[in-house]
């Protein structure tokens, strides 16, 4: 399959702060006419000097060579956003967590389509797992919006409803809506 959107390696790297064992994982989403930029910042495991020189190396994966060989993810996304005119930045330290940066230049003819945000930040809003903070704050020029697990708890207490999960894509549309409302008129 791949990852095909830009949404898709969102996604990835949201996982990949669940599995690094964070209890708090900040998504920041900032977009522009012609840019996408993405940021996630988590409080995970970390990684050392030397994994952080290798981690854009397509054979090189902390995981268990048993489970997995190769780890693609990065060095995908990666590919996709040097395929722009973007880039990507992580920064880690073991024991305190790790941040990654990627920005794409939307405008390009290389980029990969965004994808279905909403669908995307839904899934990963109701699948955190339990005990981890997710917080979401997104941008599209100078309108933004944040939102938390620990909110939609409050609210909704059960997200794996699926008429929780129903009611959360259609207000996190409008929201999506709102955001572009200035640009429309």
């Amino acid at each position: 399959m791949g990852l095909r959107t830009i949404v898709d390696h969102v996604m990835d790297i949201v996982q990949n702060s669940f599995k690094a064992g964070a209890r708090n994982v900040h998504l920041k989403i900032s977009q522009t006419r012609d840019t996408f930029c993405f940021t996630v910042e988590d409080d995970g495991v970390g990684m050392t000097r030397e994994e952080l020189e290798r981690v854009f190396d397509p054979f090189y994966t902390t995981r268990d060579p048993k489970v997995r060989r190769i780890g693609l993810g990065l060095p995908f996304l990666k590919q996709a956003t040097e395929a722009t005119g973007g880039f990507v930045k992580l920064e880690s330290e073991k024991g305190k967590g790790t941040t990654v940066t990627a920005c794409f230049n939307t405008s390009h003819v290389d980029c990969q389509e965004v994808g279905d945000l909403v669908g995307c930040l839904v899934t990963l809003l109701t699948g955190t797992p339990e005990g981890v903070q997710l917080c979401v704050e997104r941008c599209y020029e100078d309108a933004c919006y944040e939102i938390s697990t620990s909110r939609l708890i409050e609210i909704f207490s059960d997200l794996s409803s699926p008429v929780v999960i129903r009611s959360l894509y259609e207000v996190m549309d409008q929201m999506e809506k709102s955001l572009f409302e200035k640009e429309v008129s």
